[in-house]
């Protein structure tokens, strides 16, 4: 089946939004103080914004 031609602009906007989207969510949680969960490669692990620690669940 062949690629479009703009398949590839299309993707880099998409990543571009996602990328976009996760920092403002990040950034909203970093200014009230929330946490958030990210993957090290074997398991899920809280980032605090407050302690600039990770505790793993």
């Amino acid at each position: 089946m062949p690629v479009p031609p703009d398949a590839k602009e299309k993707s880099d906007a998409i990543s571009a939004a996602l990328r976009d989207a996760v920092a403002d969510a990040l950034d909203r949680k970093r200014k009230l103080g929330q946490y958030w969960v990210v993957w090290d490669g074997e398991k899920p692990v809280e980032v605090h914004p407050d302690t600039k620690q990770t505790a793993a669940e």
